[in-house]
């Protein structure tokens, strides 16, 4: 009975932990599409890249986010912008997750 105890307890804790890296390596963001192209503006994704991108413990969000155009509030809708890291520059794509009704949600990655 003592080691089930123990095995429950520890499959808790790693649950638990599985739980908090997840939201600790979240970086998606949500903003308002608007417009004739229901798009997110330019301005808005580029803000919300450079305020949202970090891995916590491994990489520090950029200090530039430059995007040739807006993000269309269409599913899996990409755009490629170039972000600036401790004075590198590496190419990051946008990606919308998912659409309800004006509301954009996006993440972000680096390409190699």
């Amino acid at each position: 009975m003592k080691r089930i105890v123990i095995a429950l307890a520890a499959a808790a804790v790693l649950a638990a932990g599985v739980v908090v890296a997840w939201n600790v390596f979240d970086n998606s963001s949500v903003a308002t599409a608007s417009g004739a192209g229901h798009t997110v503006p330019r301005s808005e994704v580029e803000k919300q890249a450079k305020e949202n991108y970090a891995i916590p413990f491994f990489q520090d969000g950029p200090q530039s986010v430059s995007c040739p155009g807006g993000l269309r509030a269409k599913m899996d809708y990409t755009v490629e912008c170039t972000a600036v890291f401790k004075g590198q520059t590496k190419k990051m794509l946008i990606s919308v997750t998912g659409v309800h009704g004006d509301r954009v949600s996006f993440d972000y990655g680096l390409t190699k």
